[in-house]
């Protein structure tokens, strides 16, 4: 579940589509701050029988701490990005350790990798061949959303490693 509307849906819809994805993935989106999209994660997982339940979040201009302890008191995998999810698709690209100031500026170096980076028309195939190199150069910026930049998503492609869910 993700709290943003396009590019993170269009991302995991991708994602989604992989034949290395063996088993059901559920891309939802959740309207609302990321508590919201705690809560709702929580609800649809309970009320389908889902094993886990996973959601990605900018972390733009909410606060961290509360959405990070209702993710733990209902036991959701909070994966927040800091600033936005673009810092991820930047790592599918190069490193990227320098401060970040808002997601228009991380949308401008990742135009420096994708040349027609429109975040409303992502297209997957750009991304799909380095997901393992994002995951490794996102576990090197250390922990989100403390550090600038950060992201946590590369945490859902080691679960789905790691419960056998991918070749």
């Amino acid at each position: 579940m993700t709290n943003g509307e396009s590019t993170e849906r269009a991302y995991l819809e991708g994602l989604r589509q992989e034949p290395w994805i063996r088993h059901r993935l559920v891309v939802v989106v959740e309207k609302g701050s990321p508590i919201d999209a705690v809560r709702g994660a929580a609800r649809r997982r309970d009320d389908n029988d889902f094993d886990q339940a996973y959601v990605i979040c900018d972390v733009d201009q909410y606060p961290t701490a509360g959405p990070t302890r209702e993710a733990r008191k209902r036991d959701v995998a909070l994966l927040w990005s800091n600033p936005c999810f673009e810092v991820w698709l930047i790592l599918h690209h190069d490193d990227c350790t320098r401060y970040l100031e808002n997601a228009g500026k991380a949308g401008d170096l990742l135009r420096v990798h994708v040349k027609n980076w429109d975040k409303a028309k992502l297209d997957f195939g750009v991304f799909r061949d380095t997901i393992s190199l994002a995951a490794d150069r996102a576990r090197k910026l250390g922990d989100a959303p403390e550090t600038n930049p950060s992201t946590a998503v590369w945490r859902l492609v080691e679960a789905l490693r790691r419960h056998g869910l991918c070749g």
